[in-house]
């Protein structure tokens, strides 16, 4: 279960910054419950840390979503 959510996450995150990469344009939280959109060339700084900030939660999710799909196999004999 924790595995699958962890790549469930890690797909999530990974197509969010794919989308940003396509469009130069990516969908950030702003205070509150409001959402803002980001571009890149109107506003590059909150673009590009927000860029970041989703590739590293893609990156690092995916990563414990395998590490946590190994850690459930039997071991190896």
């Amino acid at each position: 279960m924790i595995p699958t959510l962890f790549l469930a996450l890690g797909i999530l995150f990974f197509w969010m910054v794919s989308r940003a990469y396509s469009t130069q344009e990516i969908k950030g939280r702003g205070w509150g419950f409001g959402v803002r959109t980001y571009g890149r060339n109107s506003e590059p700084i909150s673009y590009w840390v927000t860029f970041v900030s989703y590739l590293v939660c893609a990156v690092w999710a995916t990563a414990f979503g395998l590490l946590a799909a190994l850690k459930m196999l039997p071991p190896s004999k």
